[in-house]
């Protein structure tokens, strides 16, 4: 996703109309976590305004923690944040300094006049493909997966080899994480049945064109295999060039973007096996009423890769009884 010269809370607002940020702690930790990596390679200048760039991620998470707070309906009206206790909460955060309250203002009255809201459309696109491909097929319908583009395209066992038009078509759709192969089943006049014939992940995917004697608008798929070879995982050719500049260019933008996030995943993981453990920014005690202790700090060393390894963070999100906890995302959800 392109977060080029955006606020960060209207960034948040896109990445949100595609992905449901909610759930269990850690996985909203870990998508805040992408999205804070993402919106600060598009924005370096915006980084540069801080002492450290992982304020940006505490930033982004305290604006979940504030939309929460306020138009969850568990959350009385006397004890919905309020600005001043939304800046109380950042004092400090950015290596001891405080974000400009301007900054802080204008996130707090965009949030006050627009909720986050995730974008329902794309899971119930992702439900009607899922209901009209019969077949042994892998589950569709994620709270993740958006689609794409679905276009016809011809299969090519064999790229050497001449085969006559029409034959081994294709109906493939294009999932934001999935590139997922079928073929018409069953075709009525009001709608169409396709069956399942292969899927491939996008992460390790090559898009490869080419051009021969016999398929002039040609892609090969490749993936990466142990050894530090490529395999082919499936041949197309397009009806034309357009449909092939289209698929490939949707192809190449979804294969990138799943691929960033596979990287941050990883490099998370290789973190936490080393024991450098980013402490939890639900970790806060309890206090009688339920909430967190307040001005509480959390020590520690993220896991996050920081953009500059000069920059390590020394406190977590201070939080008042006032604000949501993880939990309220859990339980009540963003209002999807």
């Amino acid at each position: 996703m392109d977060f080029s010269g955006m606020e960060l809370d209207e960034a948040l607002r896109k990445f949100q109309a595609h992905i449901r940020v909610q759930g269990e702690a850690q996985k909203v930790e870990r998508l805040i976590e992408a999205f804070s990596q993402r919106y600060c390679i598009c924005n370096p200048d915006v980084v540069q305004q801080f002492h450290n760039p992982d304020t940006i991620f505490i930033l982004a998470f305290a604006i979940i923690l504030l939309n929460t707070d306020m138009y969850s309906p568990s959350v009385k009206a006397e004890r919905k944040m309020k600005l001043d206790d939304f800046i109380k909460n950042l004092r400090g955060v950015d290596n001891g300094q405080d974000i400009p309250r301007d900054l802080l203002l204008g996130i707090y009255q965009r949030i006050q006049k627009w909720e986050l809201r995730t974008n329902d459309d794309h899971v119930s696109q992702v439900q009607a493909v899922e209901r009209v491909i019969v077949g042994k097929k892998p589950v569709l319908s994620l709270p993740h997966r958006r689609l794409v583009c679905c276009c016809q395209l011809y299969e090519v066992p064999d790229p050497n080899r001449p085969q006559r038009t029409g034959v081994h078509q294709r109906e493939v759709f294009l999932f934001n994480d999935l590139l997922v192969v079928t073929k018409i089943f069953q075709k009525k006049k009001t709608s169409v049945t396709y069956s399942f014939r292969q899927s491939f992940p996008l992460v390790e995917m090559q898009i490869h064109l080419f051009q021969n004697s016999y398929y002039a608008h040609g892609i090969r798929l490749t993936s990466s295999i142990p050894g530090g070879e490529r395999k082919v995982l499936i041949i197309f050719n397009a009806p034309s060039q357009q449909d092939r500049t289209r698929f490939s260019s949707d192809l190449r933008e979804s294969a990138a973007e799943v691929q960033e996030m596979e990287k941050y995943r990883v490099e998370s993981e290789l973190e936490k096996q080393k024991g450098v453990m980013r402490p939890s920014l639900t970790g806060a005690g309890p206090v009688p009423g339920g909430g967190v202790k307040n001005n509480e700090t959390v020590n520690g060393t993220l896991s996050r890769p920081s953009l500059d390894d000069s920059y390590t963070m020394g406190e977590g999100l201070k939080r008042t009884a006032l604000s949501s906890s993880l939990r309220d995302l859990s339980e009540t959800g963003l209002h999807c």
